[in-house]
């Protein structure tokens, strides 16, 4: 879609790349504009693509979410930019984690996605379009990515890793679950995915019948390092999915168990989003390990 845009010369003024998290948006969009300000079509040598890469480039404006939220002053601060004259062809913002703004921030957006400025693309990541306001949804182009299948996503990986094991790609594939950044993250990294093979053993007995104050003592242990309750989430996903696919596909699975994993599925989408709006990690996951036992 956004090739086709770029040959047709028919670009939008505004984007919303929405999809899982590790999944390629935010490169893509990177690479978009690279793409837009390079005289030479992305040629990662000339002065404008060094510019990009090191952040400096005057037409081309980032604000990335870091855990916190993106406030009004933000993007106040940035449509004042938007403002001056520009060097280039285009004047460019790119915001990653759109689902951050406050509703100030994103109201305050919203103004200049209705009447943006000549030669300005606004260009958003999310990874949980439900926050998006929908004003604001309705006013962009909005291109939705998708985990991949495990299969193609194997397929892909392997001439890129070559002396990967056969083994070891299919455990990545189905810990990224379909999500080629995480994926990648996981080959790269030996420390990663020996901690997410952890993981996936303390699960396994997680799931077991074991004594709930068991359960809250891993927890404990997990919220001990904040980037573990992305990495618990994640996995526990993968392992629930796995046994519901498997009992399925053998027809080993009773209904009562399929409807255990089914509400446990939702239940840990459940917990994901309140993770993401900050409520109390240590509340979420005991309130899951209670719905899991």
């Amino acid at each position: 879609m956004i090739e086709n845009d770029i040959a047709s010369n028919s670009l939008a003024h505004a984007y919303l790349l929405a999809g899982p998290s590790g999944i390629g948006k935010f490169s893509i969009a990177k690479m978009l504009v690279n793409i837009l300000q390079c005289p030479n079509n992305l040629c990662n040598e000339c002065s404008v693509c060094k510019q990009i890469q090191a952040g400096s480039h005057p037409d081309t404006m980032v604000i990335k979410e870091d855990g916190e939220s993106i406030k009004i002053e933000q993007i106040r601060e940035i449509i004042g930019r938007l403002q001056m004259t520009k060097q280039g062809e285009y004047k460019i913002l790119l915001i990653k984690g759109a689902e951050k703004l406050t509703p100030e921030a994103a109201n305050c957006l919203l103004k200049t996605l209705e009447e943006p400025p000549q030669d300005t693309i606004i260009i958003m990541t999310t990874s949980n379009i439900r926050e998006i306001l929908p004003t604001i949804i309705s006013r962009v182009r909005l291109i939705k990515f998708s985990a991949y299948a495990q299969n193609f996503l194997k397929e892909a990986l392997r001439p890129l890793y070559p002396e990967a094991e056969e083994e070891t790609l299919d455990q990545v594939c189905s810990l990224s679950m379909g999500k080629s950044g995480k994926a990648i993250n996981l080959l790269e990294d030996s420390a990663l995915l020996a901690s997410y093979r952890t993981m996936y053993n303390m699960l396994c007995e997680f799931l077991e019948d074991k004594p709930l104050y068991t359960k809250f003592k891993l927890i404990e242990d997990i919220i001990a390092d904040e980037k573990n309750t992305e990495e618990f989430i994640d996995v526990f996903t993968h392992l629930v999915r796995n046994r519901l696919h498997k009992g399925i596909e053998d027809q080993s699975l009773q209904a009562e168990k399929k409807d255990y994993y089914m509400n446990l599925l939702s239940s840990l989408e459940e917990t994901r989003g309140l993770l993401r709006r900050n409520v109390n990690a240590r509340l979420a996951l005991e309130s899951l390990a209670l719905k899991a036992s």
